[in-house]
């Protein structure tokens, strides 16, 4: 397909910018809202074009020189916002956010996000926490929510405390090129491409000999093998799918990666399993959930958050152009009406997605006296490394491995001796409509949602919204700076609602799954 002229509207989910031309819709990739480029069509799927800016003819003024090259176009993927500054960056994904609760959720689920923010979604920034750093997995520097000051104001990326969005990945994942040097997989393609840097990673990574010295590494970067590097508690981590490894390349005794979370304590993963990807992310929505669970609140009491958080804003037009927002953000840091933590306590509390167990050490202790705590999680190494990481909690604790499913929440529905608090953490596809009618059908007083996808998010919102629960709160937090990524943290409550909501519960789209019964508590 040849080169096209476009005008780049607002961005959309995936980390693509909208545009029209003679009757046909474009997703492009490395453009900027108001941008007039010339850009390279790559593939097509359904009526959609999806193309890469090959020339900027107009440029915005939050545009910068991409932080990673290989990044940007014609590269590997995974910064697909490096050329983007960072303050905008939030407001990106402000808005991105927005038009999913919009358009996949509705708009009463929008109108409820909007109400909890107190009228208008933002995007924290999130520091890496590297500043004064003298050791790592968490230990070194303290990390916060930071302030973004001038958000569309055109000032360096590197505005907030000397904070550049780089330096914060925790884990990487590399392939293994022909010559036996790190390589990534081209975006949308199965070509290797030979790297020789990886600033988004934490520096236990990227200043490794890994990349400083690889030929010390020849023994376990094999051609056409894959690596995962961890930057954990006890120094890198190198995984070949087989053996760790330590910074020299050479095998050590450990099967499992430590890491270390500030206020919550140590951890052990499989060095292949799902954890957190930033620095701070494990510590920033572990303090979040733990609020929403604890917190005496009432409807629109505003965004979880963290005191002095800078923000990017998307008001009511989600495809606005937000200058005048961004501008605010430093004013607005101190404006949000935050839920505090409180002594609340819970009888019954069903954590879904549990993983390794990051959120069920500290729900543990939220139990009331004779209280349960029940996780349910699909990998079976996390359910392993969660005993592990749990070992000597007290309390009633049942770490459950099998499928989170509308059979699985039937079976706990005829277990329940009260109203549940329920803590989920789906992966990037959501929870889906079964298992949000089934959860739904459970009658928990709260839900807090941990979502990794905006889109997701909104069309699991959709149901629950639909099925009497009302969004309490909601804020998204940037932890993944120069990709489209975005993290968010919802808190839904039970409403007074009648008996017909739960009449029809989409029994077509359920087929034989076994619906939970409405309960009784005993």
């Amino acid at each position: 397909m040849n080169e096209v002229s476009l005008q780049l509207l607002r961005p959309v989910h995936g980390g693509y910018c909208l545009a029209h031309r003679d009757g046909q819709t474009y997703m492009v990739r490395f453009g900027l809202p108001g941008e007039q480029v010339k850009a390279v069509p790559v593939a097509k799927k359904g009526k959609v074009i999806f193309a890469e800016v090959n020339e900027v003819l107009e440029t915005s003024p939050q545009r910068q020189v991409p932080v990673w090259e290989l990044g940007g176009p014609g590269g590997t993927g995974g910064a697909d916002l490096c050329h983007v500054k960072l303050p905008y960056q939030r407001i990106w994904k402000a808005q991105v956010l927005a038009d999913c609760l919009r358009r996949l959720g509705g708009e009463e689920v929008y109108a409820q996000a909007l109400d909890a923010c107190g009228g208008e979604l933002s995007c924290l920034g999130v520091s890496s926490g590297r500043a004064g750093a003298s050791d790592a997995g968490g230990k070194r520097g303290g990390g916060t929510v930071e302030t973004a000051t001038s958000a569309a104001g055109g000032e360096d990326a590197d505005n907030a405390g000397s904070e550049n969005g780089l330096g914060y990945r925790l884990r990487a994942d590399f392939e293994v090129s022909p010559a036996g040097r790190l390589a990534m997989t081209k975006f949308r393609g199965e070509e290797l491409v030979e790297i020789d840097s990886f600033p988004l990673a934490d520096p236990l990574i990227s200043e490794s000999s890994l990349f400083g010295n690889p030929d010390s590494w020849s023994e376990v970067l094999k051609p056409g093998g894959r690596i995962r590097a961890w930057a954990s508690a006890d120094g890198l981590r190198v995984w070949n799918g087989r053996t760790l490894f330590d910074e020299s390349a050479h095998p050590v005794a450990e099967k499992n990666v430590r890491l270390a979370v500030r206020g919550f304590g140590d951890y052990l993963v499989t060095p292949d399993d799902f954890w957190q990807a930033h620095r701070q992310a494990a510590r920033i929505l572990g303090e979040q959930v733990m609020a929403a669970a604890t917190s005496d609140y009432g409807l629109g009491s505003g965004a979880l958050s963290a005191p002095g958080v800078g923000q990017g804003h998307a008001g009511s037009d989600a495809a606005g152009g937000s200058a005048e927002a961004s501008e605010r953000s430093e004013a607005d840091a101190t404006s949000d009406r935050p839920l505090i933590p409180g002594n609340r306590r819970w009888a019954e509390i069903l954590e879904l997605y549990s993983g390794a167990g990051l959120f069920s050490r500290p729900l543990a202790k939220i139990l009331d006296r004779g209280g349960r705590l029940t996780t349910l999680e699909g990998s079976k190494p996390a359910v392993k490394m969660a005993r592990k990481n749990l070992s000597g909690v007290p309390g009633r604790l049942q770490i459950r491995a099998g499928r989170v499913d509308a059979r699985a929440l039937a079976d706990y529905a005829d277990k329940m001796k009260a109203p549940p608090l329920v803590v989920m953490d789906p992966p990037r596809s959501g929870a889906g409509q079964k298992v949000m009618a089934a959860l739904a059908r459970l009658e928990p007083e709260r839900i807090i949602y941990v979502a990794c996808d905006p889109a997701a998010l909104a069309r699991d919102l959709k149901v629950a919204v639909s099925r009497g629960y009302q969004i309490a709160s909601l804020q998204a937090f940037d932890l993944f700076p120069h990709t489209h990524h975005v993290e968010t943290v919802c808190l839904l409550t039970r409403q007074n609602v009648k008996e017909n909501l739960y009449v029809d519960v989409d029994m077509k789209d359920l087929k034989r799954e076994k619906l939970p019964p409405k309960p009784t508590y005993k």
